[in-house]
């Protein structure tokens, strides 16, 4: 009896002084479990964005590159047209940009003549003819127009004023506003039927066909 009184005393004393057993908390440990498993998806996300970014950047840099080639390419005349069949004294250097696969001409370099467009410039076969792209350049006389063109925008040989032929192909089928104005003495030299026939027509300009 006394035995039985003693140790129900000594566990009541351990209950007192708060020497209780801890019990692990299940639902804490699925908790952080959880909150860990979401970092770490987090992080994984960052990750790939952080990859995509440098994707994107790398791709920016290679165009950039590229472009800066294709003007370097311009400025030491790897665009140049030497032809000596040309009665003009000066090397022709074409400046260009590539639209949907394809060359436009945005300005022309050069006191030649007799201009023949190239059909294809390091390549890529030239569709247009840009916007001012020959304005004011008073040598020209005489510019042959190849098969392909299918443009010739706002200006592009204004205030050309000694040119006195142009010849434009039936692959033409758009020609700006006021593209020859200031060439008082022009005549547009194209296949009849063609677009460059009726706009010669609609302006009043001089034409006859090959």
């Amino acid at each position: 009896m006394k035995k039985k009184l003693l140790l129900f005393m000594l566990c009541m004393l351990l209950a007192l002084s708060g020497c209780a057993i801890e019990i692990p908390n299940e639902n804490t440990d699925t908790k952080e479990t959880d909150a860990n498993l979401t970092r770490i998806a987090e992080l994984e996300a960052e990750l790939q964005q952080a990859r995509a970014e440098h994707y994107i950047n790398q791709s920016a840099l290679t165009q950039e590159i590229e472009d800066l080639k294709a003007k370097i390419a311009v400025l030491t005349g790897k665009n140049e047209n030497t032809d000596d069949s040309n009665s003009g004294t000066s090397a022709m250097v074409f400046h260009y940009t590539i639209e949907n696969g394809s060359a436009t001409i945005t300005c022309y370099e050069g006191s030649a003549t007799l201009v023949e467009i190239p059909a294809t410039l390091d390549g890529y076969s030239v569709k247009k003819i840009g916007e001012r792209a020959f304005e004011g350049n008073t040598a020209l006389a005489a510019v042959v127009v190849p098969t392909g063109v299918e443009e010739i925008d706002w200006f592009a040989f204004y205030d050309c004023t000694s040119l006195l032929d142009i010849t434009i192909p039936t692959t033409v089928t758009s020609i700006g506003h006021a593209v020859f104005d200031g060439c008082t003495h022009v005549t547009i030299t194209c296949p009849a039927g063609s677009y460059a026939e009726s706009y010669a027509k609609s302006y009043g300009i001089t034409y006859r066909n090959q």
